[in-house]
C-alpha cells in the first residue's frame, strides 16, 4: 500500500524523536582525547610564540611537550636548536631532539636530522641522513628524494651507485623537481657505462629542466637537438635553445649560440652577434678560444672595396 503525505510525516517525525533525544545527551570525552586535546593547544601555544619571534617561549612549550612523548614538539624544538634561534642553540641539541621526534615517526624530524648529517654537524654523519632520507621517502616526502639521489651519486655514505642515484632523480622529476631533472637527463646522456645511455629518457629530462628555466639545461637539451639525440635533428629548435641558454648566463650557451650564429645553422648569418657571444663565452672552452680567434681574425680582414655599377 502506498503511503499518504499524513503517513510520511508522521513516520519523519517517529524517526527524528531518537536523534533529538541522542543530541541531548552528549558523551563525556576520554581522557585520552583530553589530554590530546591539551597538547594540541600547547602545540599550537609554541607555534605562536615562535611566530611572534618569542623563541625562548616557543622552545620552553616545545620542550615542555616533547618530554611528554610528543613527536611534533621534540621536532619544533630540533629546528629552533638547528636553525640558531636562541643563544645556546648547537648542532648538537637539535640532534637530540630530533632522534626523540625520529623515534615518534615524525618525518619533519627525519628532515632536520638528515640535513645535520649532510653537514656533518651535532654528531649525524652522512650514514644517518641516508638513512633518515630513506625513511622520510617512505612516509611520501617528496623533498627527501633529490638529496638522497645526491647522497648516491657522490657515494658520500656509502659505495657509489649512479644507476640508483639516477632512478631517485627520476622520481623526484615526476614530481616537478626541475633540479632533478637536469641530474637525471645528464647520467642518462653523458657517456657513462652507469647508466647505459638512454638519449630517449636523457632528453626528456632536458627538456623539463630547460622548461623550467635552467639555463645549463636549455644548453644540454639544444644541444642534443643539434646532434639528433633522442629525437629527429633539429638546428632550429636548437638554436632557439641556445639563444635561451646564452642570455641565461650558461657558457656553454654562450658558445653554441656564437657558433650556430656564424655557420647559419637554423639562424641566419650574423657574424657580429657570434663575436659577441663568443666573447662572452672565452675561457669556458678550448673549443670557445678556438671560435673566437677564427671570429676575430675574419672581423680583421680589409673588406672588399665595393665597385660601381
Amino acid at each position: 500500500m502506498r503511503l499518504t503525505r499524513s503517513r510520511l510525516a508522521m513516520l519523519a517525525c517517529v524517526f527524528a524523536l531518537p536523534t533529538l533525544a541522542v543530541a541531548q545527551t552528549p558523551a563525556p570525552a576520554s581522557p585520552m582525547a583530553l589530554e590530546a586535546a591539551a597538547d594540541q593547544r600547547a602545540l599550537e601555544a609554541a607555534i605562536s610564540a615562535l611566530r611572534a619571534g618569542q623563541y625562548r617561549d616557543a622552545l620552553s612549550e616545545a620542550e615542555n611537550l616533547a618530554s611528554r612523548g610528543n613527536p611534533k614538539a621534540a621536532a619544533l624544538a630540533g629546528s629552533i636548536y638547528e636553525q640558531g634561534l636562541i643563544e645556546t642553540a648547537t648542532p648538537e641539541a637539535a640532534a637530540r631532539w630530533y632522534r626523540r621526534a625520529v623515534t615518534g615517526g615524525n618525518s619533519d624530524a627525519m628532515l632536520g636530522l638528515a640535513r645535520l648529517g649532510l653537514a656533518r654537524k651535532g654528531g649525524s654523519t652522512p650514514g644517518e641522513a641516508l638513512a633518515m632520507l630513506q625513511r622520510a621517502a617512505s612516509n611520501g616526502r617528496r623533498e627527501a628524494l633529490a638529496p638522497l639521489g645526491d647522497l648516491f651519486l657522490s657515494g658520500a655514505a656509502g659505495p657509489k651507485d649512479r644507476t640508483r642515484a639516477a632512478s631517485i632523480y627520476a622520481q623526484a622529476a615526476a614530481y616537478g623537481d626541475a633540479d632533478a631533472a637536469y641530474a637525471a637527463g645528464i647520467l642518462y646522456a653523458d657517456g657513462d657505462p652507469d647508466p647505459i645511455d638512454d638519449p630517449l629518457k636523457a632528453i626528456g629530462f632536458l627538456r623539463q629542466a630547460a622548461q623550467a628555466g635552467r639555463a645549463d639545461a636549455s644548453a644540454d637539451y639544444g644541444l642534443m637537438l643539434y646532434q639528433g639525440r633522442g629525437v629527429a635533428r633539429d638546428l632550429k629548435g636548437a638554436a632557439q635553445w641556445f639563444k635561451v641558454a646564452a642570455e641565461g648566463g650558461d657558457l656553454d650557451g654562450a658558445f653554441y649560440w656564437a657558433l650556430v650564429n656564424a655557420k647559419a645553422e637554423g639562424t641566419p648569418q650574423n657574424l657580429e652577434l657570434a663575436v659577441q657571444w663568443a666573447r662572452v663565452a672565452k675561457g669556458s672552452s678550448p673549443d670557445a678560444d678556438r671560435l673566437l680567434g677564427q671570429l676575430e681574425a675574419i672581423a680583421a680582414k680589409p673588406k672588399p672595396a665595393t665597385s660601381k655599377p
